[in-house]
C-alpha cells in the first residue's frame, strides 16, 4: 500500500511542477510572439510601414527568437500563432514526456497613421 500511495504521491507533485511550467513556458512563447508582433507592426519608422513588410518582418523576428509560427494580416492588424512544447521534468514516470504549448499575439499596423 506504501509503494502505491508514494507513486501516486509523486503523480500528484508532477502535475502540479509540470503543468506550471507548461503555463510558464506558454506565457514565455506568447511574450516573444507579443514582442515579434508589436515591433514588426510598430516598430518601424512610419512611412516605411506597409502589411506586406510588416509580415516579413514578423516572419524574420520569429526566426530571430528561435521560433516558428504563422503570420497572417486580418484587415489592418497583424496576428502571429505560434507552438512549441514543453519538456516535462517528474512525469516522464508514466510516459508523459512533453506537452504542448501555444501562443498567439497581434498588434495593429500603423501605416500611414
Amino acid at each position: 500500500m506504501t509503494p502505491l500511495a508514494s507513486l501516486a504521491a509523486l503523480i500528484c507533485v508532477g502535475i502540479g511542477v509540470d503543468f506550471s511550467g507548461q503555463a510558464l513556458a506558454e506565457q514565455d512563447l506568447r511574450d516573444r510572439a507579443g514582442h515579434c508582433a508589436r515591433e514588426s507592426a510598430q516598430g518601424v519608422p512610419l512611412g516605411a510601414i506597409t502589411a506586406l513588410n510588416a509580415v516579413a518582418s514578423a516572419y524574420q523576428c520569429l526566426s530571430a527568437q528561435g521560433m516558428t509560427g504563422t503570420v497572417q494580416l486580418v484587415d489592418d492588424t497583424l496576428v502571429i500563432r505560434t507552438s512549441g512544447t514543453y519538456r516535462t521534468k517528474i512525469l516522464t514516470i508514466i510516459a508523459i514526456d512533453q506537452l504542448p504549448i501555444r501562443g498567439t499575439a497581434s498588434a495593429v499596423v500603423l501605416q500611414g497613421r
